[in-house]
């Protein structure tokens, strides 16, 4: 008769429960979503340059580290440190600027300006990597990139209907990085994490449909190409389930890409964005495909100089700022060689390598996160510098290695153990 009750108010407890764990997550996602996506999308940056960032970017870095920092430690933290240590490459070139100072840097006014953008730019990734060690990271990372791919199309469309000029070349839109290159590595990026970790194949069809016009927008031949890829990738993977959705599709969509394509050639003469021959002629390489046209004669040429710098000092660099300022090679593996030596691309490299491995030997997961992280390293030389890359690599690195280390506010209360021995008697 007593047992009646105890077993009736356990359900209530757990449901309880539930409810606050339930509702701690959705707290870290909202604080993720507050706190990372306008700085990974560079929303941040440009509101600051505008003035209409009523506080210090500072202010908000410090911030962000806090409340995710709480944040995940009230969503039972589990570290994945293979994710942490793929952040050794940023984190010298952090050490080389402030510390070693082997090359100094004035773009900025001077290079302490430079060293404390690098410093903040750093606690921004490991925040990115830190809030994947929640025990609902999943949900989390899903979340990011959805609304960093929509943010980053948004800023691209919102320029294009004319209502602001973002772009720092004319006649590409480039939304609130200024740099018609980064939307398309943002939206990728971002694009192979949902790819990844969301498993609804029209969910994810749609939220192509919606961002791929923005790349197209910012006439990134590099962008194009690795989005293509990855979309390749996404459609070979699920050929099998879903064969006659996408011939439905590729009916729909093929004929919407050739006209899309050529109004925009023609909306874009006829308003006079359609200036210079570069414009024109990365329009038409993209539309008829043509590889030759797609390469560029010029980054040719710098990454030329790139390696000349590199062989001068092949071991230690020539400093961390070099490969980005005054030789700009558009290869990542170059440039970390111009700045920290050889040691720069042995870790770079060595990292994407055990992930490549890892994900080969638990049969391809987290392929598609691997697609754009190598697929960008020769096209791109700031990528150590973008957190929306780490966070990819984190999201990968969490799906390939099990391992983890568990973090507890409090220790279990320990049981004594049961004697059998029996008591003696009087």
């Amino acid at each position: 008769m007593t047992a009646a009750p105890h077993a009736h108010m356990m359900p209530a407890y757990m449901q309880a429960a539930t409810k606050r764990r339930e509702r701690m997550v959705k707290l870290l996602i909202l604080a993720a979503l507050a706190l990372l996506v306008p700085t990974m999308t560079k929303y941040l940056s440009w509101a600051d340059e505008v003035g209409v960032l009523p506080f210090k970017p500072r202010d908000y870095t410090l911030l962000t580290l806090a409340a995710i920092s709480v944040m995940v430690m009230l969503n039972r933290p589990s570290i994945c440190p293979p994710a942490f240590l793929m952040l050794l490459v940023p984190l010298l070139r952090v050490l080389d600027a402030a510390f070693l100072q082997r090359f100094t840097i004035t773009a900025l006014g001077s290079h302490s300006i430079v060293v404390m953008s690098l410093i903040s730019n750093f606690l921004v990734t490991f925040i990115t990597v830190l809030c994947l060690s929640a025990e609902p990271w999943r949900r989390v990372a899903l979340w990011v990139g959805v609304c960093v791919a929509l943010l980053s199309a948004g800023g691209v469309y919102y320029e294009w209907l004319g209502f602001r000029s973002f772009t720092r070349i004319p006649g590409r839109m480039a939304g609130f990085p200024s740099d018609p290159n980064d939307p398309p590595i943002m939206i990728t990026l971002m694009l192979s994490v949902i790819f990844t970790l969301n498993p609804r194949f029209w969910w994810n069809v749609v939220l192509v449909a919606l961002v791929s016009p923005a790349i197209a927008l910012t006439l990134s031949r590099s962008g194009m190409a690795v989005y293509s890829c990855l979309l390749l990738c996404y459609i070979v993977g699920n050929l099998r389930q879903h064969f006659m959705g996408m011939l439905i599709m590729a009916a729909i969509a093929v004929p919407l890409a050739i006209g899309g394509v050529a109004i925009l050639a023609q909306t874009s003469t006829k308003v006079g964005l359609m200036t210079n021959k570069d414009t024109s002629d990365r329009l038409k390489a993209i539309y008829e495909l043509d590889f030759e046209r797609i390469k560029s004669p010029e980054r040719g040429k710098d990454l030329q100089d790139g390696w000349e710098a590199a062989g001068k000092k092949p071991l230690w660099g020539h400093g961390t700022g070099a490969g980005t300022s005054v030789w700009k090679p558009h290869n990542q593996i170059v440039s970390l060689w111009i700045d920290l030596g050889i040691i720069g691309p042995l870790l770079f490299i060595g990292g994407l390598l055990l992930l490549t491995f890892r994900s080969l030997m638990l049969k391809m997961r987290g392929f598609y996160c691997l697609v754009p992280l190598w697929l960008f390293i020769p096209c791109s030389q700031i990528l150590i510098e973008s957190p929306h890359y780490w966070f990819a690599a984190a999201v990968c690195c969490n799906l390939v290695y099990a391992g983890r280390f568990r973090l507890v506010l409090h220790a279990p209360a320990k049981t004594q153990p049961t004697s059998h021995t029996p008591l003696p008697q009087s």
